[in-house]
């Protein structure tokens, strides 16, 4: 964890924070920063398996080899980083869902006020191609 000390140290309570979640990247994992209290640093996510959990950043960042982005929070005249910390500490234990509510689309309601996931929408229309392909193209490929 002492590799990622430089990006904590920057950090600011509502910056996500988003790490590849295998040796290739097409999958990302995200986070939201809470703050530093009583000698830890915080984050808020939802784990594939748990759902929405605090960890710590030992628990966080262990066996993650590198930080992909920092995105950074931009409070608004009437959502504030404190409003955004009560926000999301309210959805501790709700649960995990790959395509309606993954870590991503956690982040982005905290963040954004919308509950979405570009990563879960791409997927979703890779799997629709590959169906299509297999429906439309494995007949014409027997012939």
């Amino acid at each position: 964890m002492r590799k990622f000390n430089n990006v904590i140290n920057s950090l600011l309570v509502g910056d996500r924070v988003v790490v590849p979640k295998s040796s290739i990247r097409w999958v990302q994992h995200h986070a939201i920063y809470l703050g530093h209290e009583n000698g830890h640093h915080w984050f808020i996510e939802n784990k594939e398996g748990i759902g929405v959990r605090v960890v710590t950043a030992e628990q966080f960042f262990a066996g993650v080899l590198q930080v992909t982005r920092v995105e950074r929070f931009i409070p608004k005249h009437n959502y504030s980083r404190q409003d955004l910390v009560q926000f999301a500490l309210s959805k501790r234990g709700k649960s995990y869902k790959l395509f309606n509510y993954n870590c991503e689309s956690f982040a982005n309601h905290v963040q954004h006020g919308v509950a979405k996931s570009k990563q879960a929408q791409t997927g979703i229309g890779i799997g629709i191609a590959a169906l299509l392909i297999g429906v439309f193209a494995v007949p014409f490929m027997r012939r």
